[in-house]
């Protein structure tokens, strides 16, 4: 074959591969649609590049609009109103309480699940997760290239929404979100706010 039909084929396939991504990307952002509330259940595995130490934890994540969130996992509370925010400790019986204004160059829990949507798609194939077909986007970094050098988003085919996460940080330490139980509605501003046990120390550091 010759060289320069070679070329516009591997040309024509990049970019094909390129605009299924983009397409992919853009129906995991119509899934969630403007000011989406979500919960979802989340296992976070950690390999330690220097040790090859892995580290699990799993929680719950309810997250809204204008700063809302409740992050829940057993050895932690962290929620916010938006403008206040709790950060509770339950063997220590303390809650720490600041404001959400304090904290804004901090990465959020908000965006563990939808910071993929503020990357571009470079690529798209697809992989057995869950003996399901999905969808897995490369995605390029940039944006936030001061914590990660690789990111990847894992999408069900059926409504685009993520079943799994990755990120490569700057360390070459791998971090994986598995995501279940995603669902999307409406929350109570109770659910944004926290009322401390009895015998709990509050720290209002506001």
């Amino acid at each position: 074959m010759p060289l320069k039909i070679l070329i516009f084929l591997l040309l024509t396939l990049t970019a094909a591969f390129g605009s299924q991504a983009d397409s992919l990307l853009k129906c995991s952002a119509d899934y969630f649609g403007k000011d989406a509330e979500v919960k979802f259940s989340f296992q976070m595995l950690t390999r330690v590049a220097s040790t090859g130490e892995e580290i699990q934890r799993s929680g719950d994540l309810l997250t809204a609009n204008n700063n809302r969130f409740a992050l829940t996992m057993p050895d932690m509370q962290i929620l916010s109103d938006g403008v206040n925010l709790w950060q509770y400790n339950p063997l220590q019986k303390q809650v720490l309480i600041r404001l959400i204004s304090d904290l804004e160059n901090q990465l959020q829990p908000t965006e563990i699940l939808f910071r993929y949507l503020n990357t571009k798609a470079i690529s798209a194939k697809k992989e057995l997760w869950k003996g399901k077909s999905v969808h897995v986007l490369s995605l390029n970094p940039d944006k936030y290239k001061d914590q990660f050098k690789s990111m990847e988003v894992w999408l069900s085919q059926s409504d685009c929404s993520p079943v799994r996460l990755f990120t490569k940080d700057n360390f070459s330490n791998d971090i994986w979100y598995s995501i279940e139980n995603l669902s999307k509605g409406k929350f109570s501003e109770k659910d944004f706010k926290f009322k401390s046990p009895p015998g709990t120390d509050e720290i209002d550091m506001r």
